[in-house]
């Protein structure tokens, strides 16, 4: 029993730590903030790649395709503000369809657009009913 919660609790903090991302010092690059980039479906764990950016963080919402896109626009923002935005970006699955949706803008801390760590809180507290169950 003490094998398997030991097992479990490497696969925890593997888990955690291929899911952080790696640290970036964008100020030594050409950028002044770490913004994540990624696309997909997974509205919590859309946070896969890294950017430098020298204007806005911005996350994208799209709706009506059940859609995420992270990212960094050039553009400087105000932190916290939204709009709706469609982006030069067709869908391959749907006839000439866009990514549209609210897109909210955020600067000055790196990753600041990411998304709920409500994954991580749950995968805490499964761990520690698993381990104190053996």
């Amino acid at each position: 029993m003490k094998v398997i919660s030991h097992v479990i609790l490497l696969l925890y903090c593997y888990s955690y730590c291929m899911a952080a991302e790696r640290e970036y010092n964008c100020t030594a690059k050409e950028g002044t903030q770490a913004c994540y980039t990624c696309m997909g479906r997974d509205m919590e764990n859309c946070e896969m790649g890294t950017v430098c950016c020298s204007g806005s963080c911005f996350k994208l919402v799209d709706e009506k395709h059940d859609l995420i896109m992270k990212g960094c626009t050039n553009e400087h923002q105000e932190d916290g503000s939204m709009k709706r935005k469609t982006l030069d970006v067709k869908l391959y699955w749907v006839h000439d369809e866009k990514v549209t949706g609210e897109t909210f803008y955020c600067k000055g801390s790196d990753y600041c657009n990411t998304a709920s760590s409500y994954i991580f809180a749950s995968s805490a507290v499964l761990l520690v009913a698993t381990y104190t169950l053996l």
